[in-house]
């Protein structure tokens, strides 16, 4: 590994100024400050908010280089890191006072293309239009669903899409993931998924389109559309995980109790 650090930011004015503070500081420290992905560097730090740390991930093609965040957005539930805790943060990197968790990622398979998920896999209509699905857990038929849509997240995004949607919030290390149906409608006409079910780690969920759906139903991983004309995915925790800089072992509660609660 080379002493670099690598940054990931959005275009806003704020985070250009925490940049500018965040590379003086390393660079103070003997560290090398890039934007443009080294695969050696010892840190992928995100300054900006939880969109730009899921832009992050992705463009760097899922590094096992450790990730942390700076929140110079909105949420920030990934964004750790305050703008006024900066040195600190640094400080206690350089000094190696913290540690890692791993990530899980989402896979989603279709015949021929595979897609990889850091907070969720969405299935829903691009014409606002109700959708029949058939929804299978490790090959057993378990529900008809029609409605808006079904989210598959993982626990670190079940505060995202899915918790607005009535899934429960996961803590983010366990190893499992979760099915929330989105707006089901049910009556003498539709059976249909009502309730968030929780799969273990190992398990993968099938879900089928109807063919008289297949035409308007987009497939959306980590806010990015897909459009295909096959009918089948399959979902399961991918084997690839993502690190996370951890500073404080509380810091996950403080961000459900401050953001959420």
């Amino acid at each position: 590994m080379t002493n670099t650090i690598n940054i990931f930011k959005n275009r806003s004015r704020y985070t250009a100024n925490v940049y500018k503070k965040v590379k003086n500081i390393f660079n103070d420290y003997g560290y090398y400050v890039s934007t443009q992905f080294d695969k050696n560097a010892k840190l992928n730090l995100v300054i900006g908010g939880d969109g730009t740390f899921l832009h992050a991930v992705h463009k760097s093609k899922l590094s096992n280089i450790p990730f942390a965040g700076i929140n110079t957005g909105h949420l920030g539930f990934y964004q750790e890191i305050d703008p006024e805790n900066i040195e600190d943060f640094i400080k206690k990197f350089v000094n190696n006072h913290y540690h890692t968790e791993d990530l899980s990622l989402l896979r989603a398979d279709f015949k021929n293309s595979s897609f990889h998920s850091l907070n969720e896999v969405v299935v829903k209509s691009n014409k606002n239009q109700i959708i029949r699905l058939k929804v299978f857990i490790d090959g057993n038929f378990v529900e008809n669903f029609s409605g808006d849509g079904l989210i598959i997240s993982t626990p670190h995004g079940s505060t995202a899409y899915n918790l607005s949607c009535g899934g429960a919030i996961l803590y983010q290390s366990l190893r499992g993931f979760q099915l929330t149906p989105i707006a089901p409608v049910y009556s003498s006409s539709y059976r249909s998924l009502k309730n968030p079910i929780v799969c273990p780690e190992g398990s993968n969920i099938e879900i089928l389109v109807s063919k008289r759906d297949n035409r308007h139903v987009v497939f959306i991983f980590d806010g990015k559309e897909y459009f295909t004309k096959e009918y089948k995915i399959r979902i399961s925790l991918a084997k690839t995980r993502v690190k996370k800089i951890v500073l404080d072992k509380n810091q996950y509660w403080f961000n459900i109790k401050d953001k959420f609660l």
